[in-house]
């Protein structure tokens, strides 16, 4: 069998656009007029029973050759009426509109907007969560990285002040490179901006488009600098429609480093639990501690299961007419049929 597929401006291979599996393939918007086909015959009896059988006919004598040729003529004088219904045909099937649809399903992931707010204080250097506070921050920025697909992602560190290491973008690359790049910088003020921080991170993701915008705030202290307070920076993000995640690191107690130079530090750490509870609870976020890696690890699962993209699924039909094609070869037999019935064929015929 032929499977070769005749395109739409192909209207004049006839055969083509008549067989069977053609005509099955269709989706006809209008069916009820494919029966007004089965119809069509009956005109043609309507059409011998109103005017052959009432018209007045006049006995002629004729010779057997000359009923030879009548014989003939009586069978070509049907062929302006047959002209007619197959005109009448192509019409109706035009009429009941033959389609054809392709449908198709397209699934995406409408990401999020995440900001980490990390915190890069002389603190962070504690090594309770090997190798460091510090480093384990770093990965469970990476780690929520690593399973993203389609969101948009910032990075910003903090201490005494806030700083945007990265804006937010779908470069997740990037992101990591950055994160392997950063070291703990000595230029940036000391202690703890956690307000400041989230302001800064509220100021990336205010006017974006995705109402999904999520906070990951990682420390290991309490606020002790910045001109913004915790609290209010939550109210903030509530007004914007920013949920917090806190993960406070470490725990409490008097606990040594060792200096980039080799001096061992010791130092008092305290992680402000309270307010770090309280600014999630506010955006109705969550709060995580983390001791060691196994909670680190069940940190990141937790995240990545709860905040997760909206799936959206568009369902696309693409429908194509192919009425066109019939409404022509309706015309083309119209033109006939007024060509027999405008020429002296028409009166040969019916006389």
């Amino acid at each position: 069998m032929d499977n070769f597929q005749y395109d739409i401006n192909q209207w004049y291979v006839l055969y083509y656009w008549l067989k069977p599996e053609v005509l099955r393939s269709y989706i006809w918007e209008n069916p009820i007029y494919i029966y007004g086909i089965v119809g069509t015959p009956i005109l043609l009896v309507l059409r011998w029973l109103l005017y052959y059988r009432f018209r007045k006919k006049y006995k002629v004598a004729l010779n057997k050759r000359e009923t030879k040729s009548l014989n003939l003529i009586q069978i070509l004088r049907f062929i302006p009426l047959t002209l007619l219904l197959i005109s009448i045909s192509f019409l109706l099937v035009a009429l009941a509109r033959p389609q054809k649809s392709n449908e198709t399903n397209t699934q995406y992931t409408e990401g999020i907007n995440i900001v980490f707010a990390m915190d890069v204080s002389e603190s962070m250097k504690i090594t309770d969560i090997h190798p460091s506070r510090f480093d384990a921050a770093k990965q469970i920025c990476a780690d929520v990285i690593k399973e993203r697909t389609s969101d948009r992602i910032g990075i910003v560190i903090f201490s005494g002040e806030a700083i945007t290491l990265s804006p937010l973008t779908n470069d997740y690359t990037l992101l990591t490179d950055k994160l392997d790049e950063l070291k703990q910088n000595k230029s940036i003020p000391s202690g703890t901006a956690i307000g400041s921080a989230l302001g800064t991170a509220i100021n990336r993701l205010k006017n974006t488009q995705t109402p999904e915008r999520l906070i990951v705030l990682i420390s290991d202290g309490e606020n002790t600098a910045g001109l913004m307070d915790p609290a209010t920076a939550a109210e903030l993000c509530l007004e914007y429609n920013i949920k917090i995640y806190c993960i406070g690191l470490g725990r409490d107690g008097t606990h040594q480093f060792r200096d980039d130079d080799g001096t061992i530090h010791y130092v008092e750490s305290k992680l402000d639990e309270t307010t770090l509870k309280n600014i999630s609870s506010i955006t109705k976020g969550k709060f995580y501690r983390a001791f060691n890696k196994k909670t680190l690890t069940d940190i990141t699962e937790s995240i990545n299961q709860l905040e997760k993209g909206k799936i959206v699924q568009l369902h696309y039909t693409d429908i194509k007419d192919f009425y066109v094609i019939y409404l022509k070869w309706a015309a083309v037999f119209f033109i006939l049929w007024t060509a027999t019935r405008i020429t002296f064929l028409n009166n040969f015929l019916e006389d």
